[in-house]
């Protein structure tokens, strides 16, 4: 998972500096923190870019005053410095070397230069810190009650239990979250108050919001009390989480609603996979369709970060996973096999299936799933001709 750069954008509150934020905030791949100078509160850059990667500060034709207040004794910024002010200026130019300036941007602001020079610097930043971090895996349903819960809470205990890896679960079902009864756990709403509280969270106190299974496994949930409405996600707030469960986990699994807003198009964005989850009937066929095309064309995830799963599929349904693969092209798609009576045993107990059924048709597949996705993953290698997937009912 690639982290959003984080951007301190400073000037005088004005038309110029408004539009700049509007368009930087636009960009996901950017957080921003908008600071305005001349409000009788100034603090100097040195005291404010601790928390940022990258400076953005916009100017107007009276910059000296902002300058000093920016730079008292003129002491260069310790962060990547993009100068935004007016053209033909050249001892301003020359200021703005002088104080550690990157790039310098002439107004009206315009995207076409600034954005790639903020991109270059997210680039830099993200090999500076080792490259790929945690991997982001999302479960979502392509049509109502398809099986994506359950899918989710058991691929996240297989990488705990049998991947031996720091993994955290996130139920960003607000409303009606169910995750917790799969562990036999008490649900709480720990993803909800980490989500309010992520301002002053951190690795350790992170530790308060979320449940440990004897596995290993992590779980952040929801829903416990209260009413959440999607309106109260902020994008920015689960940006900030993930950064901090960047920092604690190695793998995020999330199970997400299937609902199109800000946070989940947050939480879409930064997904290293995204799994869709449905059932063998053509109203699902029709409604992936929809949703694929809604998720590549708008939101911009392309088909090779998706993964089509036909879960309790029977090889003698009304259609087949040639059927979904012809429809979706360029997507791969998969089958879990019906196995009812072992996953609602599973449910029902509060044990995964690992544990309750490991020799089970449907956990032998999920099974088999994560290990074509750990093949991958390994450094240097690519994808298996005919891997461990081959003996199940699988799209060619």
């Amino acid at each position: 998972m690639r982290h959003p750069l984080k951007i301190l954008l400073a000037g005088r509150p004005n038309l110029a500096f408004s539009e700049l934020e509007a368009l930087l905030s636009n960009q996901r791949q950017f957080l921003v923190t908008a600071r305005a100078i001349g409000n009788g509160e100034d603090k100097s850059i040195s005291e404010l870019e601790s928390a940022f990667n990258a400076v953005v500060l916009v100017l107007d034709k009276d910059w000296r005053g902002m300058l000093s207040a920016c730079f008292p004794k003129e002491t260069p910024s310790g962060k990547p410095l993009l100068v935004v002010g007016p053209p033909g200026d050249t001892e301003l130019l020359r200021m703005a070397m002088r104080l550690g300036g990157r790039d310098f941007f002439t107004l009206p602001p315009t995207g076409d230069e600034l954005i790639p020079a903020l991109d270059r610097l997210a680039t830099e930043e993200h090999d500076r810190h080792g490259g790929l971090s945690a991997r982001v895996t999302t479960f979502m349903n392509g049509k109502g009650g398809s099986g994506a819960s359950i899918c989710a809470a058991n691929y996240a205990h297989i990488l705990a239990e049998r991947r031996d890896r720091r993994v955290v679960l996130l139920d960003f079902e607000m409303q009606f979250g169910s995750l917790c009864t799969y562990f036999n756990l008490q649900s709480r709403s720990g993803l909800v108050r980490a989500l309010e509280m992520v301002d002053s969270l951190d690795e350790s106190a992170l530790q308060g919001y979320t449940q440990k299974h004897p596995s290993g496994l992590y779980l952040l949930s929801a829903a416990a009390e209260g009413l959440v409405l999607p309106d109260d996600i902020h994008e920015e707030r689960v940006a900030k989480l993930f950064g901090v469960l960047d920092e604690a986990f190695e793998d995020l699994v999330i199970d997400l609603p299937r609902r199109i807003d800000q946070a989940s198009a947050a939480v879409l964005d930064r997904s290293d996979r995204v799994m869709l989850v449905v059932q063998q009937t053509v109203a699902h066929l029709q409604e992936i369709k929809r949703l694929v095309g809604v998720l590549d064309g708008v939101l911009g995830i392309t088909p090779d970060r998706l993964l089509v799963i036909v879960n309790r599929y029977q090889k003698r349904g009304e259609l087949t996973l040639k059927d979904f693969s012809g429809a979706l092209p360029g997507v791969r798609v998969e089958g879990l096999p019906n196995d009812y009576a072992n996953v609602s045993q599973s449910i029902n107990l509060g044990i995964p299936l690992l544990q309750h059924a490991p020799r089970s048709p449907f956990c032998k597949s999920l099974l088999a799933l994560e290990e074509s996705f750990a093949q991958v993953d390994k450094p240097g290698s690519t994808p298996p001709r005919r891997g461990p997937l081959a003996w199940l009912p699988r799209a060619h």
